[in-house]
């Protein structure tokens, strides 16, 4: 839980930085402005710098060249010009350059450290038309939902190169031109554009391609399409890992992908990952014309088409079809489909609508991933068509970025409701929690060999590669570091070794369950549960405390009392102690009438009271039961409670007692 807490407090602490750290906190959302150049060879090619201070003819300049971003370095000979060409790079690195300047006044000034890199992975070039920036404007949601996210986001007609690690032009889009040629660029995302100087793009061709095709070697028609991402989240290997482990769990279609720098209107913008769009496509999304795509989601309140299911309230988007192009009656039958899987989910009848080993499989890739995010994370959902026969199936998972964050507990899709998991996991029908076991059985035995093959595929050539992008990246942004790839390999590494024996343990094993009554007791009839295990559940009697109202019990999965408990496995990962909660109360009494007074008969038939017995600092003591409001009578009754001499106070409020009794 400390781990969790401290996770969540750096992650809040990295939005605010990033949010503090803008100057410009307008409504109107646009890129900011480098923080330094990145001077780019595509293929090993020399690279021209211009010196970094005002050009004077009067200046004498010359050029060094540093092993670092100090400018200790050693003048290069012959290079006393305001621009100066390096050599021709023989490998892939990074060289830093330095120009001082001397003015005949004797003043002496040095300029900043000019980057020049070649790094070998394949370039993306966007030049908009007029150099328009892709820009926003913030959209708040309304009170009582969830997030902050953009609105107005600008398409921007723009032109697109893509040259491979060779150096050579492999795909050209040609200038805008609305159906023929060219393309439109827009932000993407929601509070990563808000906080982040970086940001993710959306891609949008007039005419098909496969951008992908000369940079990861398919070919095909099927894979042409006009929707595209530029996805920012190559910083980290958050999202690489992601698909891995979907691809290695089975997912029918996960996203393709390759490493790219990025340049908008000659700009530097970073190291992204150009990817496949989730959209229709038979070789993405395969679903028919009058078929499905839509999204579980957070920022539903920022769309204009959307709708709200009856019985567990989840506001849906669309993916396909287009907003622009769906009808009444297409947004009928589906708002009407989910409500009646969410109706049979309750009776059991859920595997009528849903596709359960999809499904089973999303949750258990958060589940190996560890991931945190539940409440932003885009979740998509498809229909083929609208016959009885297909059913709904869970996409790709997607939205990596809080990966490896519950150490020692489940993902938070695991425990929460928001798509149906953990209904499923209750429901009477075992179909759902049997395949998430079945799919357990056969992914943990393979799931790190396979993964490590995967990360291996970054070999000492693509991870120097990626390396190097992402430092220049850090000079774009003026980030304070970077994160290497042999790192975060062994992060991989650690993570997983130590992940399947975690939830080997919470799957297969049973877990005794222990209680703190707290003063309270079970009835000797009691049935009380000792062990559970994954697949099982088990009802938890209350316990029995006079003078005192049972709240409900608490646990580590419940922090909120819960009464008439069932303790379903699937949320217990390890043994559990359940803690029972009490609140004194006047009213409760072992008897109440049918007229519902607080009336209890004793022994001899006579009519009595529970009241309320405090000591003179108005300190709780406990109660006692009269049958008399004669002091004789009270004072009997306290005697024979068990209490002792002294000043006690008695309240009652069915008997407006509030009386203050010496027992001597």
């Amino acid at each position: 839980m400390k781990k969790n807490l401290l996770c969540i407090i750096s992650i809040w602490l990295v939005a605010v930085g990033f949010v503090f750290a803008q100057t410009d906190l307008s409504a109107s959302l646009i890129m900011s402005t480098p923080h330094a150049s990145v001077n780019f060879s595509q293929k090993g090619e020399p690279v021209e710098l211009t010196c970094g201070l005002p050009l004077d003819e009067t200046a004498l300049y010359q050029w060094y060249k540093s092993g670092s971003e100090s400018s200790a370095g050693v003048a290069i000979e012959g290079a006393n010009s305001f621009r100066y060409v390096t050599d021709a790079f023989q490998n892939k690195e990074i060289r830093y350059y330095y120009c001082v300047a001397t003015f005949p006044d004797g003043v002496i000034k040095t300029s900043k450290i000019a980057v020049a890199a070649y790094t070998g992975l394949p370039i993306v070039k966007i030049n908009t038309v007029n150099e328009e920036e892709p820009s926003a404007e913030y959209a708040y949601a309304a009170d009582g939902t969830y997030g902050r996210g953009i609105t107005n986001a600008t398409k921007v007609p723009a032109s697109m190169q893509i040259i491979d690690t060779t150096g050579s032009v492999v795909y050209e889009s040609g200038d805008y031109e609305k159906g023929n040629s060219g393309l439109t660029i827009k932000l993407r995302g929601n509070t990563s554009v808000v906080l982040e100087g970086k940001s993710s793009y959306k891609l949008k061709l007039q005419k098909k391609a496969d951008l992908l095709a000369p940079l990861i070697s398919r070919s095909g028609k099927s894979f042409q399409d006009k929707e595209w991402i530029l996805h920012k989240d190559a910083t980290t290997l958050n999202t690489y890992i992601g698909f891995a482990v979907c691809d290695i769990a089975g997912v029918p279609w996960t996203p393709k992908f390759s490493f790219v720098n990025v340049f908008i209107n000659n700009d530097y913008r970073g190291l992204y990952l150009l990817m496949e769009a989730v959209n229709r496509n038979e070789s993405r999304v395969d679903v028919s014309k009058d078929g499905y795509i839509i999204e579980r989601d957070a920022y539903w309140w920022n769309e204009n088409v959307r709708f709200k299911t009856s019985v567990y309230n989840q506001k849906f988007t669309f993916k396909y079809p287009d907003d622009d192009d769906i009808t009444e009656e297409q947004l009928s039958y589906i708002d009407g489909y989910m409500s009646k899987l969410e109706s049979h989910i309750a009776d059991g009848s859920y595997d009528d609508y849903i596709d359960i080993e999809s499904f089973a499989r999303w949750l258990l890739i958060h589940d190996f991933l560890g991931s945190w995010d539940v409440a932003g994370s885009n979740i998509f959902i498809s229909k083929y068509d609208t016959t009885e026969k297909t059913k709904l199936r869970m996409l790709t998972n997607w939205d990596f970025d809080t990966n490896f964050m519950r150490e020692g507990a489940w993902s938070r899709q695991h425990i929460d409701d928001r798509i149906y998991m953990a209904s499923l996991f209750k429901s009477s029908n075992r179909a759902f929690a049997n395949m998430y076991k079945s799919l357990y059985d056969s992914l943990a035995p393979i799931l790190w060999n396979a993964l490590e093959k995967k990360l291996n595929e970054l070999n000492d050539a693509l991870g120097k590669q990626i390396n190097l992008a992402r430092y220049c990246e850090r000079v774009r942004w003026n980030m304070n570091k970077r994160v290497l790839v042999a790192y975060e390999r062994y992060v991989a590494k650690k993570w997983f070794v130590s992940r399947e024996p975690w939830l080997r343990n919470a799957i297969e094993n049973t877990h005794v369950i222990s209680y703190e009554l707290n003063g309270g007791y079970f009835e000797k009839h009691a049935v009380v549960p000792g062990m559970i295990s994954f697949l099982g559940h088990v009802a938890i009697p209350e316990p029995q405390r006079p003078g005192y109202v049972f709240r409900g019990w608490t646990s580590e999965y419940e922090t909120i009392p819960v009464k008439n408990m069932v303790l379903y496995g699937y949320n217990v990962a390890d043994s559990v102690l359940l803690t029972a909660n009490w609140e004194p109360n006047i009213y409760f009494i072992k008897g109440i009438d049918a007229d519902m007074s607080l009336k209890v008969k004793n022994f001899w038939g006579m009519e009595g009271f529970w009241v309320e017995v405090f000591n003179v600092v108005g300190s709780f003591l406990g109660h006692v039961m009269v049958y008399d409001s004669d002091v004789r009578f009270v004072l009997k009754a306290l005697r024979n409670a068990g209490y002792t001499n002294g000043v006690y106070i008695l309240r009652s409020k069915v008997l407006h007692m509030n009386h203050r009794v010496r027992l001597k």
